[in-house]
């Protein structure tokens, strides 16, 4: 069966729900990625995972968030950033919602990593459980699923520990889902930042955009990447 898109249904069929399913948000955010993936890089990944999750559990998925909050990528041309306050308050006020539907699972599932980004998700959760300790709310990006996963294993590729953002693993999750958007390959890039050191233009230490080694992506290290993460997640909501 597809996924069932809470957008997609009329109201009715909403209230027809009972008990109400888990509710999967994707999140995403509009951020350079190097100069071969789009900008919408991270939001196809996590509305990607989060088809397929649904699939597997039988949630709901709700319409993409689009905007996150970037900080050393928030220079280049093309990425927009909410700030973390507001990010905090949209996810708060979507759990708000959840609570008056009677949803009572849900899961924020980005594909942006950003350490700003994802505490602001965190701590909306947080808030929020102080007052419907009842609900259940999972936050991770997508990437954290990957931490055990075996590249060599899975696709014959050695991928390096310092490869992350429109790296390998990302460019190969992206020619996996969609090809189209790839435009060949950026350039290896290792970045290494000062220790402690805060900068208003980080964005200096990766010029391309790209912290990582995109040159040893590919579609089968992408599907390989991409099952994982989607196995990974299906299992942690049976669980939880």
């Amino acid at each position: 069966m597809p996924p069932v898109r809470l957008g997609d249904l009329t109201s009715p069929a909403f209230a027809a729900l009972a008990p109400k399913p888990p509710l999967l948000v994707p999140v995403g955010i509009v951020e350079e990625h190097g100069p071969h993936l789009p900008l919408d890089a991270d939001s196809i990944q996590a509305q990607h995972t989060c088809d397929l999750v649904a699939e597997r559990v039988g949630a709901l998925v709700a319409p993409l968030l689009a905007y996150g909050n970037c900080s050393s990528t928030r220079n280049f041309p093309g990425s927009f950033s909410l700030r973390f306050d507001t990010l905090r308050a949209i996810a708060r006020d979507i759990l708000a919602d959840c609570q008056r539907h009677g949803i009572k699972r849900v899961a924020f599932v980005s594909g942006h990593a950003g350490g700003a980004h994802m505490r602001a998700l965190k701590l909306a959760a947080e808030e929020h459980l102080e007052t419907d300790p009842a609900m259940r709310v999972w936050v991770l990006s997508d990437y954290e699923l990957l931490d055990d996963f075996d590249a060599r294993a899975a696709a014959g590729v050695d991928v390096p520990r310092w490869d992350g953002h429109a790296g390998a693993l990302e460019t190969s999750r992206l020619l996996a889902i969609r090809p189209d958007l790839v435009h060949g390959r950026g350039r290896t890039h290792r970045v290494e930042f000062p220790d402690f050191l805060v900068e208003a233009h980080a964005e200096r230490h990766f010029p391309e955009g790209v912290m990582g080694d995109p040159t040893l992506a590919s579609e089968a290290l992408g599907k390989a990447a991409n099952a994982w993460i989607v196995e990974r997640l299906a299992k942690a909501l049976r669980e939880g």
